[in-house]
Formats: C-alpha cells, sequence, structure tokens
C-alpha cells in the first residue's frame, strides 16, 4: 500500500471510530503537523528518560515524539480503541510500548514495564467524565507532584477551565492552523 492510501485509509478510520463514538475520539480527523509541534513546544527531550502518551489515535503526536525523544527513551503508548493498535504496531514497531487499556490503568501498566518515575505526559484523550475522569486526573496529579510534565489540548478553552478547574493547568500554546484550531495546556 502506498503512503497516501495509508494516510487516506488512517484519516477514514478516524471519522468513522468519531461517528461510532465521539465521546472516546477526541476529534474527526487527527492533529496537523503545526498541532503536534504545539504540544511538544518548550519541552527539553534531552532531560526526558520515560513518555506516556495517552489516546494516541493513529499516532501523530508518536511520530513527533520519537522524533524528539533522545535515544533509549522509554515511550509508552496507552490506547483504548482497539482499531488504532495495528497502525500504531507498523509505523511504530519496537520504538514503543504499546498497551490496549484505559489511560486510567497508568500506574498499572508503569508497573508491568518496571517503570517508576514519568518525565512526560501528553494527552490526546477527549474529555472524559465521571469516575474514569476522576481516576485519570487523580494519575496524572500523582505524577505532576513529582514533577512530571503534562500537556494536552482541547478545541474549546471555556469547557475545559470548568472540567479541570481542580488541576493547576496553565495555557501553553495556540495552534490557529489546527482543523478546528486547539488550545495546548499543561502543568510542569
Amino acid at each position: 500500500m502506498r503512503k497516501e492510501d495509508n494516510v487516506k485509509s488512517e484519516k477514514a478510520l478516524f471519522f468513522r471510530n468519531f461517528i461510532k463514538n465521539p465521546t472516546r475520539n477526541a476529534s474527526v480527523i487527527p492533529s496537523s503537523k503545526a498541532a503536534t509541534k504545539a504540544i511538544l513546544k518548550g519541552i527539553d527531550f534531552d532531560q526526558v528518560d520515560v513518555i506516556v502518551e495517552l489516546g494516541p489515535g493513529s499516532g501523530v503526536f508518536t511520530k513527533e515524539i520519537i522524533a524528539q525523544a533522545k535515544s533509549g527513551t522509554k515511550i509508552v503508548v496507552i490506547e483504548l480503541e482497539a482499531s488504532y493498535l495495528d497502525i500504531l504496531e507498523r509505523k511504530f514497531g519496537d520504538r514503543i510500548i504499546l498497551e490496549n487499556t484505559s489511560a486510567h490503568l497508568l500506574q498499572d501498566v508503569l508497573q508491568k514495564h518496571g517503570l517508576e518515575k514519568v518525565d512526560l505526559i501528553v494527552s490526546g484523550l477527549p474529555f472524559l467524565k465521571g469516575e474514569i475522569k476522576e481516576k485519570v486526573d487523580q494519575t496524572i496529579m500523582n505524577f505532576t507532584e513529582k514533577g512530571t510534565i503534562y500537556r494536552f489540548f482541547t478545541y474549546m478553552p471555556p469547557i475545559m477551565k470548568k472540567v479541570y478547574k481542580e488541576m493547576p493547568i496553565e495555557k501553553k500554546n495556540m495552534e490557529p492552523w489546527n482543523m478546528p484550531p486547539f488550545w495546548v495546556y499543561g502543568i510542569n
């Protein structure tokens, strides 16, 4: 299959997954290259040994994370939607540790792989609700209190600010050329 065909089929899969379950797929199409740069801007990858990506979808952020990470960096990728697993495996192979599970089980995944410290968490997760949101937020807070950098994006800052009012997040960036435009928030 040609690269162009792969890209088209990934976009089609992304769209189908959004239509099938919009609360589980954060967007209608994968993020742009400009957006991937925006979410990682300002991170000193020379100081990063363990990275966790939550909800990578088809791996747009993953590709840029791998490009910027130094050799030997452990990259743990947690994706709940099984239809993305083959794409992630095909694209990144043994460069990532791929787990098909929920983000709220992050601590279990890290223990499974003997990882205690996380330097960077990048989230492509949609807005979560209820008990799962509380568990994911608490897990992220536990890590950020120990110095982990956290980055995530939103298409709707006013809603996000209300949803995450308990977390000490701050605006890091804005990417107007992504479709739709998005804002990057995080905790350092």
